[in-house]
């Protein structure tokens, strides 16, 4: 099944060439990965995720991530909610897309949990497009914010309009997000976050 589900990756796109290389980062905290990329990219790209981006935050950098709302946006620690996830992988519930400023470049921010990934220009707006096709937009196209109770500053909660089960869980949402940019995946293989890092060594040379 791991090999049945590999996606291959797209020599277009990656890796970049030459001097065409934009900055991009794997954050991974144990449990669930977020894609950070330059709130200038996103803002320049326009659209529903650039009016997110600006209302969550006007820090350098935007970390990218997605999940069960219910779960995500709980305040406990996440091994207290670990029965609640269980449920969550019946479907059904709704998600969010969640938008959090990071103040520096995420591998001088944080030590450990952070993996590079050079993306080539066009790898970046097809990665940036395909965040923006998880949010749920209004009748003029905006993006629909959540009230999440004790919220960080910095950070932001929008209605998502894609579901949430065991076969497409949060860091398969990074993996989309890679792919989408050019990069090899492997879906079964990036359930957990340490998959998905074997599966950037293996396949992407990262």
């Amino acid at each position: 099944m791991t090999v049945a589900t590999a996606r291959p990756g797209d020599p277009a796109l990656w890796p970049p060439k030459g001097s065409d290389v934009v900055p991009a980062y794997l954050v991974d905290n144990g449990f669930h990965t977020d894609v950070a990329v330059q709130r200038d990219a996103i803002i320049a790209a326009g659209g529903p995720l650039a009016v997110a981006a600006a209302r969550a935050s006007g820090r350098p950098w935007i970390m990218i991530g997605w999940g069960d709302a219910r779960f995500y946006e709980a305040t406990t620690p996440w091994q207290d909610r670990l029965p609640d996830g269980l449920r969550a992988l019946l479907g059904g519930r709704p998600t969010t897309v969640h938008l959090e400023g990071v103040w520096g470049r995420p591998d001088v921010v944080w030590r450990t949990g952070v993996r590079r990934l050079p993306l080539s220009s066009a790898g970046m707006r097809a990665l940036l497009s395909r965040a923006r096709a998880a949010l749920r937009v209004n009748s003029s196209g905006a993006p629909q914010v959540l009230d999440v109770p004790g919220k960080e500053p910095d950070e932001a909660f929008f209605a998502s309009r894609e579901g949430f089960s065991l076969f497409h869980l949060c860091n398969h949402f990074t993996a989309d997000l890679l792919s989408a940019a050019g990069l090899p995946v492997t879906p079964v293989l990036d359930t957990l976050p340490a998959g998905l890092a074997l599966d950037l060594r293996l396949r992407a040379g990262l």
